[in-house]
């Protein structure tokens, strides 16, 4: 009693016999797995490139009304009663069991709704992860109380995305997708720099003097995608895509969503984070 069927698509290579990671890709807020998934159609796709070239599982978990209860105590059309952390709990314990892979090997990415939920998940249960992946998602700036407030147990590897004109995750903070009369039901987050000066604080890293680098390989993308790679035992990178808007940064997949502004063009997000991810990895 009181059940709920649960959805997800999984992307095995046909010649896999020892997976070298796991890696839950998690859409956006109106999204799904089958629509992010989509070679051509949306840029987290890529990550079942990688996983065919990697020997890697991609799985596209799908949210409860196409929503993922992420931290944000103040947007009630997120779906409080949905215990995602539940179902992504039950999920890496099937396919760990399944595939033989362990917290070590196993990681989630996601874009905006996808993003903050990844970084909800990393705060309840960062013992079960190697490191993360968000693209355009800030910390809440009402969080849930628990671990949505404190922070994780112990620090995760992060590497981060934002793009500096988002008009719907606002680097600056404040609402999420503000429509013209000012409503704010999707609720509200913190800056972009100040969720990475958070997860600096989680990770150890207060004190680092990061090393940049600065990506430009395509011109009218709104400008260059900056790196700042803080290293240490538990890293963190934190792009910061000028001129960019709320869509996933692609080489590959173009996105033309004129409300979202300007798609970054300079990095493939999902290369760049399995990159991040593949320093995690233990030996093979």
């Amino acid at each position: 009693m009181g059940a709920v069927r649960r959805e997800f698509l999984i992307h095995v290579p046909a010649s896999l016999t020892r997976p070298r990671a796991l890696m839950f890709v998690l859409h956006g807020g109106g999204g799904s797995g089958g629509q992010v998934a989509n070679f051509g159609v949306h840029p987290l796709s890529v990550f079942r490139t990688v996983a065919e070239r990697e020997g890697a599982i991609a799985v596209y978990p799908l949210g409860i009304d196409q929503q993922w209860n992420d931290c944000r105590s103040d947007a009630p059309a997120i779906g409080e009663a949905v215990d995602d952390v539940a179902f992504f709990d039950a999920l890496l314990a099937q396919l760990s069991s399944q595939f033989g892979i362990g917290p070590e090997r196993s990681f989630i990415a996601g874009g905006s709704n996808g993003a903050m939920m990844a970084m909800r998940y990393a705060f309840e249960r960062p013992e079960r992860i190697a490191a993360i992946a968000t693209s355009m998602g800030n910390l809440p700036a009402q969080p849930e109380p628990g671990r949505c407030t404190t922070g994780p147990a112990q620090p995760v590897p992060i590497a981060m995305f934002h793009g500096a004109a988002d008009p719907a995750m606002p680097y600056a903070g404040g609402c999420v997708v503000q429509n013209v009369t000012g409503n704010c039901s999707r609720g509200t987050v913190i800056s972009a720099e100040a969720t990475r000066d958070r997860w600096l604080a989680i990770n150890g890293l207060t004190t680092i003097v990061p090393q940049v680098t600065r990506v430009n390989v395509n011109s009218g993308d709104g400008g260059e995608a900056v790196r700042s790679s803080y290293p240490g035992p538990f890293p963190i990178d934190w792009w910061r895509l000028e001129g960019a808007g709320h869509s996933t940064p692609s080489l590959s997949v173009f996105l033309n969503v004129p409300d979202a502004g300007l798609q970054n063009r300079d990095v493939e997000f999902a290369e760049a984070a399995y990159a991040f991810f593949r320093t995690r990895l233990p030996p093979d």
